[in-house]
């Protein structure tokens, strides 16, 4: 059947971030009520455990990227056959609110690197557990006090081995309009296994703003599977809000 033009099919505008738990595989989202969208964090069900990263800049990218081998005989110019040999998923953004808890998921630390002025902080901004209190204090007048510092991160150098942190990554976005003719609409991107592990540069600039990169890159989930059986790194919604 042959399709016309449609101006309602292109998507523009911008995403809303969420991260989960880590070691903790998210298949869903839940908002308070059907006609509640999921880029509203206020929307979001407490029970969903999807935490809110703020703005971002340069929008959110998913990039999927197959490699193929080449099968090549001598009765051919071209190759003969392609097979997928390897593939790679990744999920690229930048988390523009410069907070010690967006940096903390930005290089894919572990809980006990992060440290609150109080446990229940700790334990609670990202579901990750925690600590407790600072372990370091500033001297104000030639007395320290533990109550200078509000939170704290480690830099922690690991060791050889050390599995990286996992967590379920998602964004939602603009979907088409052509999808509903009275109601709006929204995609909803979730990646089960999310590892952040390319470089993060962290720059403290006149006349910018602090920004955390952060590139994940995807994993095949290991209790999530495709229709066929294969692992899947996860799924993209169209939803029709209301």
């Amino acid at each position: 059947m042959a399709r016309d033009f449609e101006a309602k099919n292109i998507i523009v505008g911008a995403a809303t971030f969420y991260v989960g738990p880590k070691s903790v595989e998210l298949t869903k989202i839940n908002v308070s009520a059907s006609n509640d969208t999921a880029q509203d964090p206020a929307k979001m069900d407490a029970t969903a455990s999807w935490y809110h990263l703020g703005y971002t800049q340069n929008g959110v990218t998913m990039n999927i990227e197959p490699t193929y081998g080449e099968v090549v005989v001598d009765q051919l110019l071209d190759v003969a056959r392609l097979f997928k040999s390897s593939q790679r998923v990744t999920v690229a953004t930048s988390l523009t609110e410069g907070t010690l808890e967006n940096l903390y998921v930005a290089i894919g630390s572990g809980v006990t690197d992060f440290k609150a002025s109080t446990a229940a902080t700790a334990s609670a901004w990202l579901g990750d557990g925690g600590t407790g209190a600072p372990t370091s204090s500033t001297t104000i007048s030639g007395t320290a006090s533990a109550n200078d510092v509000a939170t704290e991160l480690i830099l922690n150098g690991g060791a050889l081995g050390n599995p990286p942190v996992e967590r379920s990554v998602c964004f939602v976005g603009p979907a088409p309009a052509k999808l509903s003719a009275t109601k709006n609409t929204e995609r909803i991107y979730i990646g089960y296994r999310a590892v952040s592990m390319e470089a993060v540069g962290v720059a403290v600039q006149r006349d910018n703003a602090t920004l955390f990169p952060v590139n994940f890159r995807m994993l095949p989930s290991e209790t999530n599977a495709a229709a066929d059986g294969n692992a899947a790194y996860g799924k993209i919604v169209d939803r029709i809000v209301g």
